[in-house]
């Protein structure tokens, strides 16, 4: 009984095992272009990229199949090898002047931290008259200084590389205005600079690393596709169809064995991954 015990034991352990490494795993590497600064504006506030990529990197780790390494892990690695800090640095900094990516360091840059996939995030404000890049805070500090009301434009840069066949895999901007209705963007004390410190942190957690995260994931595990094929009955094509708002208009889409799924919670509704496309 004993030796049962121990195989029905030792089976349950390789499933689950197993179940571990079957698991496909991907890790990813977040590069801000802001990683290297330090207290490098008027109020020692943190670079935009990296409250990004601070977010991003713990969206990802929500996931069970993705790891990224935290921002501090990352900069102490750089900082213990000189020659990669400084193409790691060049390259950042291209990459946000340019939008050009070095596929060279970026491979340097993998085999050093032993992942395929570096995703590159970089964030800086212009305004409709011109496309000069600056520093949010630097902006916050002269909008301050000549209580200016142009209308400032957080633009917001992330692309995802696989640096094994050096290509893009998905890549996306964003764009936010930051001046208030009436085109000031100001912060005349510490409470108000950190209340637009705040504002920025908010956008950050509950918008744009959401959505960055989430198309890394789908990237990695495209989305599950049920397609259904709908017969139209009774249509005269002669004569054009009225449109009619008809509440639970699809409901005769819906098969028995759907409703079945629906009932015992199998049918995946809650999975954001999960998609009905009907075919007519």
């Amino acid at each position: 009984m004993k030796n049962i015990f121990k195989i029905i034991w030792g089976v349950t352990m390789l499933i689950c095992f197993a179940q571990g490494v079957q698991a496909a795993q991907f890790e990813v590497l977040v590069l801000p272009t802001g990683i290297f600064s330090t207290c490098s504006n008027y109020f020692c506030f943190p670079d935009v990229s990296e409250i990004i990529a601070s977010d991003v990197i713990t969206n990802l780790n929500e996931y069970n199949s993705i790891t990224a390494k935290n921002l501090s892990e990352i900069k102490k690695e750089l900082n213990n090898d000189d020659s990669l800090k400084f193409e790691t640095k060049n390259m950042l900094d291209n990459f946000e002047k340019t939008n050009n990516i070095d596929f060279k360091t970026l491979k340097d840059i993998s085999q050093k931290f032993k992942v395929k996939s570096i995703l590159l995030i970089s964030s800086n404000t212009v305004t409709p008259k011109n496309n000069i890049k600056r520093n949010l805070w630097e902006v916050l500090e002269i909008s301050n200084a000549f209580k200016t009301t142009t209308p400032y434009i957080l633009q917001t840069s992330a692309v995802l590389t696989d640096n094994v066949n050096d290509i893009v895999m998905w890549s996306s901007k964003y764009s936010k205005t930051v001046t208030d209705s009436n085109g000031f963007y100001l912060a005349q004390n510490q409470a108000q600079a950190a209340s637009q410190l705040e504002k920025i942190k908010l956008y950050s957690k509950n918008n744009i690393s959401q959505n960055i995260s989430q198309n890394i994931h789908l990237r990695f595990f495209p989305k599950d596709v049920r397609t259904f094929s709908v017969n139209k009955q009774n249509i005269n094509q002669d004569q054009p169809e009225e449109k009619k708002f008809v509440p639970n208009a699809l409901e005769h889409l819906i098969t028995p064995q759907m409703i079945k799924e629906l009932d015992e919670g199998q049918a995946n509704t809650s999975d954001p991954t999960d998609d009905f496309i009907f075919e007519f």
